[in-house]
């Protein structure tokens, strides 16, 4: 995996212009730009709404979790945030959190406040952070997630992302999975996933 990276290099050029870098991917009505200063805590509530969701699938571990303002303050201090805004008040309404991790661009977040789902805000966010990473010569995307609930892997399987079977999953992959599962839990229903660029 880190060879077949490492030969290749970026694909695009980063636009001069960082907030109209991701002009026209989200859909009508919002846009797409980096977090700015004190956006943290309108995020919180979407990450907790996500939470909420996801417990309600059968995932009653990522809702009680303890995460505390503060806690998720120092997660998206460690991480690039994307972040889609309604255009009529400018508020935001779904984010992702993505980072360097080895070799690979890794998307360690995405929530989408249940008031604006399923209006292609997620894939917008998506395609963004792939973008992002094909800028700065990263090769690949990964990601973990449930294996079985609609907005984990069978979301990202329909943007082209494809499961790693756990034979394949090299140590560090394998440890990352693990970090990110609610509970603390042995990440077995969660599936790690890459995306070629």
């Amino acid at each position: 995996m880190r060879d077949r990276i490492a030969e290749t290099g970026p694909t695009q050029k980063p636009p001069k212009n960082g907030r109209k870098a991701f002009k026209g991917l989200a859909p009508a009505g919002y846009r797409i730009r980096m977090m700015e200063p004190g956006e943290a805590p309108r995020l919180f509530e979407i990450e907790r709404a996500g939470a909420l969701l996801l417990a309600s699938v059968g995932k009653s571990e990522a809702a009680s979790e303890e995460v505390d303002i503060d806690r998720f303050t120092r997660f998206l201090l460690a991480h690039e945030i994307f972040v889609a805004v309604h255009k009529e008040d400018g508020l935001p309404v779904a984010y992702a959190a993505a980072a360097p991790e080895s070799d690979l661009y890794w998307l360690a977040g995405l929530d989408v406040d249940p008031d604006h789902g399923r209006k292609g805000i997620g894939t917008a966010l998506v395609e963004a952070v792939l973008m992002r990473a094909s800028w700065f010569f990263f090769r690949a995307v990964g990601l973990s997630t449930y294996g079985d609930v609609p907005c984990g892997a069978p979301f990202y399987e329909r943007l082209g992302f494809l499961r790693v079977a756990d034979a394949q999953l090299p140590q560090w992959l394998a440890d990352k999975r693990r970090a990110e599962t609610p509970g603390g839990g042995a990440g077995q229903d969660r599936t790690v996933m890459i995306k070629w660029l």
